[in-house]
């Protein structure tokens, strides 16, 4: 049709496919190979109440090295989408690709700038005892990021972080198999409630209001029940007691 045939029309085409990113399914996939190589260095290096599978002790030379080899293997994965969106980032500019509000633009500075902000957050994220998407969440709005958006990445991150925890928590035998579960199924049906709530608010006020307060309200609400059980763990304990050192093989820490 003259729609098709419009020679301008045929090069914008182009250029949008010519910029289009990696396709999703690849991208989960390195993604879900990153989660696995971390899960299987986690469940080779053993400790607590699971021996290793090639022998290794806990706390030897190649326990630690067990350990520390998911620093580079993350880092691995890192350098590689980092080098793939600023390849993408430069062909779009390239074509002339106009961005859309709420897109980050993955320059060479911006990949180097918001994965450090990611890593703090989460280190200290995992600190608190909370979940990364707390920090994650506002961060992204920061950013600029469409609040819908926001959302659904920070759930995303946050599902391969929490499985990955949850297995290492496994191994050292921290985790209650009867509280894991009861919290599994109380938080699967909590999210489900709450994105069809939302979801519901938002398309019939056509606002993204709701998604960035329901963000705000789960960020002061852990907040307080932080305190409140920090206050409830230090009462009529010591500062010794509080602080005492315990060994990374024991599953009493």
């Amino acid at each position: 049709d003259g729609a098709t045939s419009d020679p301008s029309r045929k090069q914008a085409v182009g250029s949008l496919a010519a910029v289009a990113p990696a396709g999703v399914r690849f991208k989960v996939g390195m993604l879900t190979m990153c989660f696995v190589g971390t899960c299987m260095l986690t469940l080779l290096k053993g400790g607590g109440h699971f021996p290793s599978p090639l022998g290794v002790g806990c706390g030897s030379t190649g326990f630690w090295g067990l350990y520390l080899g998911q620093v580079p293997w993350v880092l691995a994965f890192a350098l590689y989408f980092r080098s793939m969106l600023v390849t993408e980032f430069e062909e779009k500019v390239r074509t002339g690709y106009t961005f859309i509000k709420g897109e980050v633009e993955w320059n060479s500075h911006n990949t180097i700038k918001y994965p450090v902000l990611c890593a703090a957050s989460g280190l200290l994220a995992g600190l608190f005892g909370v979940g990364g998407g707390i920090v994650k969440g506002p961060l992204m709005l920061e950013m600029g990021v469409v609040p819908a958006v926001a959302s659904a990445s920070a759930a995303a991150m946050i599902l391969f972080t929490a499985a990955a925890a949850s297995i290492s928590f496994i191994v050292f035998g921290l985790l209650h198999t009867a509280y894991g579960a009861m919290f599994f199924c109380l938080g699967v049906t909590c999210t489900a409630v709450g994105q069809y709530t939302v979801g519901k608010w938002v398309k019939k006020y056509e606002r993204q209001s709701p998604i960035v307060l329901s963000i705000g309200s789960v960020i002061v609400l852990s907040s307080v029940l932080i305190a409140i059980d920090t206050v409830a763990e230090a009462t009529g304990r010591s500062a010794s007691e509080l602080l005492a050192p315990h060994g990374i093989c024991s599953a009493d820490a």
